[in-house]
């Protein structure tokens, strides 16, 4: 019997001493989890420890132990997200294409029946291809003028900093087009009369000889055509000059302007002049009238600019006291206000151009036959429905 209870004993002390243990690791994982999410006082362990002590007190008073976190919170990446709007309805835009198809009737010569019109038939046709550049009014000598309109980002306060070029705007009113003196040989030429303001398209008269020796061969006369003192005018004119130095972004204007009494002065206007332009043209050899027709297509372009540059004007304004330092901190603080603070300059200058494309035709009235379909049906816009109706000759 006794050797009985020492083996009960020696279980249930075995028993207790397993049961103390555990219940100290999970006191450890406890506290282990409590430092890892937060930083405690000093004297935290060595509580927690005296409150396992006193566990089994007697009293079993339960103490209240407070904890000071300072959690380290780290900024997370901001990301860029797409701009999205939520809508349930939605509307097609009616606004009109920039590009358009027009009639394009079909043709089968089962429905075309033979139809007896007067046309302009081309005899024969050259183009000119050629270019010029430009001058002041009255064949003066062209200058720019140069403003600078916009400054995006930093320049240097003194000394001249170059510039890249990246794109030349031309803007304008109109273009006139002056056509020169044309003769065909010795033959009369007579102007046709165009009130158009905005035509690029001329029309003369012409009544040459007749060849017998072409005409008894059924082939056209060769005679010399000329043109003498073509002109081309383009009305406010302003270049604008789109440039950066380094990330700064720059914009300036260029106006066209002569040189008078040492000063430049701004004109309206600029001028092409071409030289003489000359080429055979075959014209009917019998003697027949023909229209001359004369039809520009004109095209300004600016030449290569490989070096412009900038800098900062040392001036005083009429409201100041002259004073350069303080004048030129209030410039800095009023930079992309006041534009007069800046000089752009292209010492090579300008070279402003004009392509021009010259067509001229003969043509020659003439009465043909020709197979031809009337039934084009135009595009209805129907705004009154069946109101109105407009009922075709014989219904």
């Amino acid at each position: 019997m006794q050797d009985l209870k020492k083996n009960r004993r020696r279980m249930n002390n075995k028993q207790m001493s397993m049961m103390t243990n555990i219940s100290e690791g999970e006191a450890t994982v406890e506290v282990d989890d409590l430092e890892r999410g937060c930083k405690c006082n000093n004297n935290m362990v060595g509580q927690t420890n005296k409150h396992d002590n006193k566990c089994h007190d007697k009293h079993d008073k339960k103490e209240e132990f407070e904890c000071e976190c300072h959690c380290e919170c780290k900024k997370s990446e901001e990301k860029c997200e797409p701009c999205e709007a939520e809508s349930d309805v939605c509307s097609v835009n009616t606004c009109r294409e920039e590009c358009c198809n027009g009639i394009n009737p079909s043709f089968s010569t089962r429905n075309a029946q033979p139809i007896a019109i007067e046309v302009n038939k081309i005899f024969d046709s050259i183009q000119f291809r050629t270019f010029t550049d430009a001058t002041g009014p009255n064949g003066e000598p062209l200058f720019f003028d140069f403003e600078v309109v916009e400054v995006r980002g930093s320049l240097p306060n003194a000394g001249t900093a170059r510039v890249t070029v990246d794109e030349v705007c031309m803007n304008f009113s109109t273009i006139d087009i002056e056509p020169g003196e044309v003769t065909i040989d010795d033959f009369p030429v007579d102007e046709i009369e165009n009130d158009s303001t905005c035509d690029t398209v001329f029309e003369s008269i012409v009544c040459p000889n007749r060849n017998a020796t072409c005409c008894a061969q059924n082939r056209g006369q060769n005679v010399s055509f000329r043109e003498r003192g073509l002109t081309i005018r383009v009305n406010d004119l302003v270049l604008e000059i789109r440039a950066h130095c380094g990330c700064t972004k720059i914009v300036a204007i260029a106006c066209p302007a002569v040189r008078r009494m040492g000063r430049l002065e701004r004109v309206d206007n600029v001028e092409f002049r071409f030289n003489t332009l000359s080429s055979n043209l075959c014209v009917p050899s019998s003697g027949r009238s023909f229209i001359l027709r004369q039809s520009y297509n004109t095209n300004l372009a600016v030449d290569c600019i490989a070096n412009a540059f900038i800098s900062a004007n040392d001036f005083c304004d009429c409201d100041c006291d002259c004073d350069r330092d303080r004048d030129r901190d209030r410039r800095d603080r009023d930079r992309d206000r006041d534009f007069d603070f800046f000089d752009f300059t292209i010492p090579s200058g300008i070279d402003l151009i004009l392509c021009v494309e010259e067509t001229v035709s003969v043509l020659v009235g003439d009465q043909v036959v020709v197979l031809a379909d009337n039934n084009i049906n135009p595009r209805v816009v129907d705004t009154f429905a069946n109101v109105c109706s407009f009922p075709n000759c014989g219904d």
